[in-house]
């Protein structure tokens, strides 16, 4: 039975340990650039760093500034400040990357993206 008790926690820590963190970006007009395809928006925080949405896979949803202003990132360079004890680029798998477009008043648009390389232009998968 003790085993059976031992096995169940060690399967619920793992279980819980696996869920990813969620990082969010505050998109900047002045600092950061949005270029829109077909079934998908790039954007790029400090005009160098690229994330995608894809209307497929990723969701939208409005949100209230007040509801994640404690989890949002300023810049690019918080996040890798945060992960400086890590290796690179393997901590971008551990979390789920959103970028806040705030609009009037308190209220925004929270957008799911999805870290992506682009070496001269084009995206590496």
């Amino acid at each position: 039975m003790r085993k059976l008790i031992y096995i169940f926690m060690l399967i619920s820590t793992n279980l819980f340990s696996q869920e990813k963190e969620k990082i969010i970006f505050l998109f900047n007009e002045s600092k950061d650039a949005l270029i829109i395809k077909k079934n998908s928006e790039i954007y790029s925080i400090d005009k160098k760093h690229t994330f995608k949405y894809d209307n497929k896979k990723n969701q939208k949803i409005d949100v209230k500034y007040n509801s994640i202003k404690s989890n949002i990132l300023t810049s690019y360079s918080e996040f890798i400040e945060l992960n400086k004890k890590k290796k690179y680029p393997e901590y971008f798998t551990e979390y789920v990357f959103y970028v806040f477009i705030k609009e009037k008043d308190d209220k925004g648009c929270l957008i799911e993206v999805e870290k992506i390389w682009l070496v001269e232009d084009k995206m590496i998968d």
